[in-house]
């Protein structure tokens, strides 16, 4: 299949517009081994993805390591995040990336999940750590992701900063602070301004699965994103994404195994933020807090991954895996 690329902006970097994100994969959420991730990502290089997505967070360098080690195929563009806030942190993320993904330049290293004016401002010492990582060659491009479309507005205005990595779905899931609208004025504002754009969430963490196409397409013709970082885990899921991008009808057979993976609901204890909205419209009382959680526990046996909790919540933190 031929996958459309594209520049992240002015940064020189080629991308498939069709990226692999590796958080869906991660310990963080579905945990598959070092061996089935690889494997997965290896699968999506040899069908032609040249972009992957991945971060200090969440676990997964291993996984894209084992697929880049056997790749014998041209440039993979891979990029990567770090919350860490002080240039001392920043380095020991830099040397880790380095060190863990096999990859003596990193092509894009962000800021990872800035939240707002106060947390931008406290990471200046991992900026001036990225800024000397790019001048010494270890890093090609920096950036910046975001939720919140006040923060993506900030970064953009920021000369600093080559690439952002905003959230964006045709049903604008877990953009925060702001409408849809707003998020995609930034966005056009930036594109304007030379900054790299790939957007997250193009399926809204997992509620708009069943309307893959639509929404992958959504997101795909926004001329004010460059590509897009999908998380799979499992091949029926990579044929059908890759089918969607590259504009070919997609196996009935394929779509149907892709939808009917099993799913469950996934609350990520540390964007949550103890507000009970989700207990509260859960019809199922398939959600409450239990000792030692910092989110409320999931019984299985009462929910029916109907996703109804996950549009009130504030943080975003609940998504369907």
């Amino acid at each position: 299949m031929m996958l459309e690329r594209r520049c992240l902006g002015t940064t020189g970097i080629d991308v498939t517009r069709l990226g692999f994100g590796t958080l869906t994969m991660s310990p963080m959420q579905r945990g598959l081994s070092v061996e089935a991730g690889g494997d997965l990502l290896l699968a999506a290089l040899e069908a032609g993805v040249r972009f992957i997505d991945t971060a200090q967070m969440y676990g997964s360098y291993p996984q894209v390591a084992s697929a880049l080690c056997r790749w014998k195929g041209d440039h993979v563009t891979v990029a990567t995040k770090s919350a860490a806030k002080t240039e001392e942190a920043m380095r020991q993320a830099l040397d880790e990336a380095h060190a863990t993904l096999g990859l003596p330049v990193i092509d894009v290293f962000l800021l990872h999940a800035v939240r707002d004016a106060a947390d931008f401002a406290a990471r200046e010492g991992a900026i001036g750590a990225l800024l000397a990582a790019k001048a010494a060659g270890r890093v090609r491009a920096i950036g910046a992701s975001s939720h919140f479309v006040g923060t993506m507005r900030l970064l953009a205005e920021d000369p600093r900063l080559d690439v952002l990595h905003p959230m964006l779905n045709r049903d604008g899931f877990g953009i925060i602070d702001e409408p849809l609208d707003a998020m995609l004025g930034v966005l056009a504002g930036a594109k304007r301004c030379g900054k790299g754009i790939y957007a997250m969430k193009p399926l809204g963490g997992g509620h708009l699965r069943n309307e893959a196409r639509q929404a992958l397409e959504w997101v795909l013709g926004r001329d004010e994103v460059d590509a897009i970082a999908v998380g799979m885990t499992s091949a029926d899921e990579l044929r059908m994404n890759l089918s969607i991008a590259s504009h070919a009808p997609v196996d009935p057979e394929i779509e149907k195994r892709a939808r009917g993976q099993k799913r469950r609901l996934f609350i990520n204890e540390a964007l949550c933020r103890h507000c009970g909205h989700c207990i509260q419209t859960c019809q199922q009382q398939a959600l409450a807090y239990v000792e030692g959680r910092n989110a409320p526990a999931v019984d299985a046996g009462k929910c029916v991954v109907c996703g109804y909790c996950a549009p009130g919540c504030p943080a975003f933190a609940i998504r369907i895996i």
